[in-house]
């Protein structure tokens, strides 16, 4: 277990993909259940840890180089972020890096 804490507080920098929604706004935004998915699949894939209760903020303009933060707990409940920064849009996905660390 304690191999597993260490392995989710480390640096995860990979790409995930999430969908744009158009919404209310003449802006697209990212999805916030897209990217909350996109952080389990990350953090599932990296460290064999699956988180349950990522939160994504909602009305993040989709645009290469915006970052947001998303939270969730970790293994032994520990509060985790998960740092967001798109990276390139195609269409309605968006691509980012995550990079999760332990919160505090």
């Amino acid at each position: 277990m304690m191999r597993s804490a260490r392995v989710a507080a480390a640096a995860v920098i990979v790409s995930g993909m999430t969908v744009l929604s158009a919404g209310c706004s003449s802006k697209p935004t990212v999805k916030p259940d897209g990217a909350a998915q996109s952080v389990v699949d990350v953090v599932s894939k990296q460290t064999g840890f699956h988180p349950n209760d990522v939160h994504c903020p909602d009305g993040v303009e989709a645009k290469v180089g915006q970052q947001f933060d998303c939270h969730f707990t970790g293994p032994e409940g520990k509060a985790y972020v998960a740092n967001m920064k798109i990276t390139k849009i195609t269409g309605d996905n968006v691509e980012f890096d995550v990079n999760t660390h332990p919160s505090g």
